[in-house]
């Protein structure tokens, strides 16, 4: 397995933070739900992604999943749904 250089992890935790930032300056542009503006009432938040492990940074899954979770605001969201987020914003090819 290779390793992740320091600033690769870098790279990936500014790109899961503005993904986080993006849907909270326009939650419309990047949530996969028509509803989901109404019914989200989440404020936007920081997140600490700052502690994310090197392994974890490597995996492509794992970082598309966070970067899905931030896209739609943490919301609770079933694998479907997160999938579907994954593929529609091209954070990584599942499958």
């Amino acid at each position: 397995t290779r390793m992740i250089s320091q600033a690769e992890l870098e790279s990936v935790v500014r790109d899961i933070i503005g993904v986080a930032a993006a849907a909270d300056l326009d939650p419309t542009h990047i949530s996969d739900d028509e509803d989901e503006q109404s019914e989200n009432s989440f404020l936007p938040r920081s997140y600490d992604i700052d502690r994310l492990h090197a392994d974890d940074a490597r995996d492509k899954v794992f970082v598309a999943i966070l970067k899905a979770l931030a896209a739609r605001r943490n919301k609770p969201s079933s694998p479907r749904e997160l999938a579907t987020c994954i593929m529609k914003h091209e954070f990584t090819l599942l499958g």
